[in-house]
């Protein structure tokens, strides 16, 4: 589990896409919680990417 944790924020925002890709592929794009889950995961996703970048960074 501790070798997932620093790739924690790419795994987010790869279900994040995934979501985004299920509204168009289903055609469920009236869903406004799945278009919107989908962003907060990749939006989540992004920030612990950097702050896993900065803290494991030496500056």
């Amino acid at each position: 589990m501790k070798k997932l944790v620093p790739y924690a924020g790419l795994i987010l925002m790869a279900t994040g896409t995934v979501a985004l890709m299920l509204t168009r592929l289903e055609q469920l794009s009236a869903s406004n919680l799945l278009l919107g889950s989908g962003l907060l995961l990749i939006v989540a996703g992004i920030l612990l990417h950097v702050w896993t970048i900065k803290r494991e960074s030496k500056y």
